[in-house]
């Protein structure tokens, strides 16, 4: 449970304790915890075992140390508590002033105030507490904010980040994940050993698609056909992205020329499967794609990703030129 905003004042004796309330109720300040001593204190702010689960929202602590050496260990246990960990100090004290100043200001006091008490002086000192008190709570809600932000920033980049790397008619990857995926996989095909496989497709006749059907049903139709080769790799490392226009790019490492020729059989078998109308294609009623294979083993060869690509893009060209609606694999030069 938590009560309103106040100020504690531990004092000793307690005409002096009755004192200094009645001044800080004449300057507004009514919500007051009044203690004889540092141990009726602790119990009051529920820092004893014996305590009532009160919290209070503590604005400032008067405490006097003229004859206690409790005072120390008091703000040790004060600063422990969250809750607590702000609150200003205001020390009153007897005695030398040399002597007791600098013991308060050591022990964490924010302020320090001779007996006898000057009102004037008491009240400044007072107000100066309680404006260092709101100017740390101002800045540590400041730096809230500031992380907050910072977490909504980060969280935005990381979001905008991925959203790069997704084309936004398909939703599959794009060409620049394709180009940072393919490096990655080189670079582990090669240090590991194994083959890596690129295979580029082309939507057949898609100009004419776009032509006969319009735009709006081609990018529909280019939708279907990135589902269908999704949905084609099994594998989480297999990777499918659109690479520009009607283009599509397949990153399959660990797999060879072969196994590779299997995935364009499922492939065209899906688009069969989906059965998309196309009256303007010259090789079959309905769309079909023409695929490039390569195929290569990094570390055996030496060849790099470049020459690899443009092996899938040669293939791809003889696949188109021996009438489409098929496959071809390049051979390996190297």
């Amino acid at each position: 449970m938590r009560a309103s905003m106040s100020i504690l004042i531990i004092e000793p004796v307690a005409k002096e304790l009755d004192i200094l309330a009645n001044l800080l109720k004449s300057w507004g300040y009514n919500d007051l915890i009044l203690c004889a001593s540092f141990d009726d204190a602790e119990t009051q702010l529920g820092l004893t075992q014996n305590s009532l689960n009160i919290l209070h929202d503590l604005e400032l602590a008067i405490v006097d140390v003229s004859t206690t050496e409790r005072f120390p260990k008091f703000v040790e246990e004060i600063r422990q508590r969250n809750f607590y960990s702000d609150v200003p100090i205001l020390v009153v004290s007897e005695g030398s002033r040399s002597e007791k100043m600098p013991m308060a200001f050591a022990f964490g006091a924010a302020d320090f105030v001779s007996k006898p008490i000057a009102e004037y002086e008491l009240r400044a000192r007072v107000r100066s507490c309680l404006r260092l008190k709101h100017e740390v709570e101002r800045r540590k809600a400041r730096e809230r904010e500031l992380l907050e932000a910072s977490h909504q920033v980060s969280d935005l980049n990381r979001i905008l980040a991925t959203l790069s790397m997704i084309d936004s008619l398909t939703g599959i990857p794009n060409r620049r994940c394709f180009d940072e995926n393919f490096a990655q996989e080189w670079k582990r095909t090669f240090r590991n050993g194994g083959a890596i496989t690129v295979i580029i497709g082309d939507v057949d006749y898609f100009k004419q698609y776009n032509d006969t059907y319009g735009h709006q049903a081609g990018d529909n139709c280019l939708n279907l056909v990135a589902n269908a080769l999704k949905n084609v790799l099994k594998r989480p490392g297999d990777l499918v992205a659109r690479y520009g226009g009607e283009e599509f790019a397949l990153v399959l490492p660990q797999t060879n020329a072969q196994q590779a020729t299997t995935i364009c059989k499922n492939i065209q078998a899906a688009l069969l499967t989906l059965g998309i109308e196309h009256t303007g294609s010259k090789v079959s009623p309905n769309v079909t794609l023409s695929l490039g294979i390569a195929s290569t083993e990094p570390s055996i060869t030496g060849i790099s990703r470049e020459v690899l690509l443009a092996h899938a893009d040669r293939a791809l060209y003889d696949a188109k030129k021996a009438g489409r609606n098929r496959f071809s694999t390049a051979v390996d030069e190297s």
